[in-house]
Order: structure tokens, then C-alpha cells, then sequence
């Protein structure tokens, strides 16, 4: 498996494996602050920092709370301050979710994508409430058809794409999780495209 080392490739990084606590500890070595930055986000910025790749504005280090206070208080009016995203925060957002549309289920990704706007929210100096939360989220939950893929989960769009490929339909999870970790090795994109390419 290929290592995190200063002089990698600009190929070599984007075709290997890293787990987050990997790129993290490489990054603040190149003197990048992770802070509270997903994984997917710590990759662009060493991008950025190695290879001078331009992906717009990067993703900005926004903590989910302050150094010192308590969470906030979970209603409606109050203000995103000391964010907790935790199973008290949802059960709350899902029953002012409900008070709209009882019958309305949660859709695979609402709580990445939640966060990330809350993020880029805070991230711009606007003051969010928590009924900002909630209309977000109603609004997530009720987009037509699947959200967008989260980039940072590869391992579950892998195995999720080798299930759904009708040329596998009697493989087993297991098999799925064997040909991921013959990818991970692998020098090329971590996509079941590109393993299902590298098996002709």
C-alpha cells in the first residue's frame, strides 16, 4: 500500500489508500490545521499544499463549538453555537420534522449534507437557528430521488456500486468487501469503475 511521504506523487496520492487518521497526522506534518475537517477535505488540501491543485476556495476548519459552554439548548429559536451531533440533536430535528410531515423518512446522506450546510453556514459568518436546521433538513428529506454521493465515504459507494451491478447478483457482501480489498492495493482510483476496468 502506498505511504504518505512528502515527495508522493500528485498520481500516486489521488490512486492510493489512506485512513483519516493517516492523512490528518500528514497534514498537520505539512502544517495544515485539520481540526474538525472530514477526510475527504483534509485530501484537498494537501492537494492543494503539494500539488498546487486548484479546487476553488477550500473546505475552512469550522469547530462545532466554541472552546468553553454548554450544548445549546435544543429549540427551535436558539442559535447554532455549541452544536452536538448527537442522538439527542436528531431526535429533535426529526420530531420537528415530524410536526410537518409525520410519515416522512430519513433519506440516505440527510446528515452529512446537514452538516456540511451548517458548516459552509458558519463558515461565512452567518447565524443559523435551529428551525434553519430543520428547514434544511425537511428540504433534504424531500428532495426527489437519492442526495448527492458523500466523497468521503468510498468504502460504502464501492461496495454499494459491486451490489448493484447486475453481473453480480449472486455475490455475497463478502464478495464485495474481498474485491474492496483487493482495490485498496490496487494503483487506481478507489471506485468499483475502476476496479471493474482493471478486470477487463
Amino acid at each position: 500500500m502506498t505511504k504518505l511521504h512528502k515527495g508522493i506523487s500528485q498520481e500516486e496520492f489521488e490512486n492510493g489508500y489512506f485512513y483519516a487518521t493517516e492523512l490528518k497526522e500528514f497534514a498537520q506534518s505539512l502544517g495544515i490545521k485539520t481540526g474538525s475537517l472530514r477526510k475527504n477535505e483534509i485530501e484537498q488540501h494537501i492537494k492543494s499544499h503539494l500539488f498546487g491543485v486548484d479546487q476553488g476556495e477550500l473546505p475552512k476548519n469550522v469547530a462545532n463549538r466554541q472552546a468553553s459552554g454548554a450544548r445549546d439548548k435544543l429549540a427551535a429559536d436558539s442559535f447554532v453555537v455549541n452544536y452536538v451531533s448527537d442522538k439527542a440533536t436528531k431526535a429533535f430535528l426529526r420530531e420537528e420534522i415530524a410536526k410537518r410531515d409525520p410519515q416522512l423518512k430519513d433519506k440516505s446522506g440527510q446528515w452529512y449534507w446537514l452538516n456540511d450546510w451548517r458548516k459552509a453556514q458558519i463558515g461565512a459568518n452567518q447565524r443559523i437557528t435551529y428551525q434553519d436546521l430543520v428547514d434544511k433538513l425537511f428540504q433534504l428529506m424531500t428532495t426527489p430521488g437519492k442526495l448527492p454521493r458523500i466523497p468521503s465515504t468510498r468504502f460504502n459507494n464501492f461496495i454499494t456500486d459491486f451490489l448493484a451491478d447486475p453481473a453480480n447478483m449472486s455475490a455475497t457482501r463478502a464478495d464485495a468487501m474481498a474485491a474492496w480489498e483487493t482495490l485498496k492495493v490496487m494503483p487506481t482510483q478507489k471506485t468499483y469503475q475502476a476496479y471493474k476496468q482493471s478486470k477487463g
